[in-house]
Parts: structure tokens; C-alpha cells; sequence
């Protein structure tokens, strides 16, 4: 029994002993002056929207590192408000680790679409319906999609499932873009997606003066299908120059008027 306390006591002794060193590591490690900072940025190209340096100079003004202010003063809440007030990061992370080094992580939006309202004005979309602003640090190449889309520009971001944006034409859009981008051939040959004054959607078929009529994106799938068929089908030839028209909005045919 004697020995079974004695072995107790000397647990409950080693581990006030281990708290009370850590108690003062952790107390001389916050005393540190911040040494640096690190900045990730997440995107799948090498530049994009986000600007490493500005991030950086608003995180070393934050943590106060021209008067060699101690880790325990860095505003954490601060930084992360930095950090989530920049329309093109999608999501971050920050911490400081034991090299006394502030790492910060941010994940860019991955624009979808560029959007162009009817004062000019343009609007990139995510694949997930978040409005990003355009800037003019990074130009992603991506279909353009122009005409009668009618939205205000937002400050900050969006999303096309907003009741602001209900009748903008966004998500019909979005919709177009998104069936054109999961097939490489209209990828490649689809440059546009317009909204003409009878808030129908056409496509711009790259080197082809037709106009051609997608009409609602009720089956957008299908109708782009059917256009995919007809230009590989013709690919190289002349037969298409003589048609003014082409309506994909009926079911299982492509309705053409000639010039």
C-alpha cells in the first residue's frame, strides 16, 4: 500500500513539475519578438488575384514588427479579419510557430467566368456561385460571357443565389459555362455566351459568323451536344457560311435560317 502511494505522489509531483516548465517555456516563448513572416498562397496558376506583398505588409504592421512587438501582442482576430475582408481569398489559416515565424495560409477563388454587365463593368463567378471582383493585377483566360446581364458591381463578394442577383442572368450563365467546360472540343471552340435583349443565351462559336441560339438552359447539356456534333461534322468545311441562324432550343433538332 505505502508503496503504491509513494508511486502516486511521484506521478502527481512529475507532473506538476512538467506544467510548471511548460508554464514558463510558453511564458518566455510569447516574451519573443516576432522573427518573420511566411505566405502561402494556394491557386493552380503562379500568379492570380491575391498580392503576396501587400498581404505581408498589412500582416507585419498588424503583429507591430518595426517596434519588435512580442508574439503574445499579435492580434489574431485582427489578422484573420485581414485576412477574410480580401474578396479573392476563399478561405485561410494563420498561426505562429515554435521559430517564432507567423505562417499564413490562403486558398485563392478559382474564377469560373467573366462577367460583363451592361455598363461595362465585369465580375468574375467561382464554380460554386461566389461573385470575386475583376482586378487589374491578374486577367485569368476564361469564356467571356456579355450582353444584357444587368447587376451591380459588388464591393466585396457575392453569390448569384442572392436575391439581388435573381433576375441578373448569372447563374444562367454560370450554368452555360460550366456544361462547356466539362467537354474539351467546345472548350476549344466556344468563346462566349451572350444574353440578348430577349434574356435568351447564345453562344459564339469561334470563327463562325453564326448567331446561335441556346435559349434557356433547360437542357443545356444536350443542346450544346447537338452543336458539338454539327461542327465536328462540318469541321473544316465551307457549309456552315451560308446559314445566318441556329437555334438549339428545340428538342433534338438545330433549326437554321440561311442568309
Amino acid at each position: 500500500m505505502v508503496k503504491k502511494i509513494l508511486s502516486i505522489v511521484l506521478w502527481v509531483v512529475t507532473g506538476a513539475a512538467i506544467i510548471v516548465l511548460f508554464a514558463f517555456a510558453r511564458k518566455g516563448y510569447l516574451e519573443n519578438p516576432l522573427k518573420g513572416i511566411h505566405l502561402t498562397v494556394e491557386r493552380n496558376q503562379a500568379i492570380g488575384f491575391v498580392e503576396n506583398d501587400s498581404i505581408i505588409a498589412k500582416a507585419r504592421a498588424i503583429c507591430g514588427m518595426e517596434r519588435q512587438a512580442n508574439i503574445s501582442e499579435i492580434d489574431m482576430m485582427k489578422l484573420r479579419r485581414m485576412l477574410n475582408d480580401n474578396p479573392w481569398i476563399d478561405k485561410s489559416s494563420v498561426y505562429v510557430d515554435l521559430n517564432d515565424t507567423l505562417r499564413i495560409t490562403a486558398t485563392e477563388y478559382e474564377p469560373a467566368l467573366r462577367v460583363y454587365n451592361l455598363e461595362g463593368r465585369s465580375v468574375y463567378l467561382t464554380h460554386e456561385g461566389v461573385i470575386i471582383p475583376s482586378s487589374p493585377r491578374y486577367t485569368p483566360h476564361l469564356i467571356i460571357a456579355s450582353g444584357n446581364y444587368g447587376f451591380a458591381t459588388p464591393r466585396n463578394n457575392g453569390n448569384i443565389a442572392d436575391s439581388l442577383y435573381l433576375n441578373s442572368g448569372l447563374a444562367e450563365a454560370l450554368a452555360i459555362a460550366e456544361s462547356i467546360s466539362k467537354d474539351q472540343f467546345l472548350k476549344e471552340h466556344i468563346g462566349q455566351i451572350y444574353r440578348n435583349t430577349d434574356n435568351e443565351y447564345e453562344v459564339i462559336v469561334n470563327n463562325l459568323p453564326i448567331q446561335v441560339i441556346v435559349g434557356d438552359t433547360c437542357a443545356v447539356d444536350n443542346k450544346l451536344h447537338r452543336l458539338k456534333v454539327l461542327l465536328e461534322k462540318y469541321q473544316g468545311t465551307t457549309e456552315l457560311e451560308g446559314y445566318k441562324t441556329m437555334s438549339l432550343k428545340y428538342k433534338n433538332q438545330i433549326v437554321c435560317t440561311k442568309k
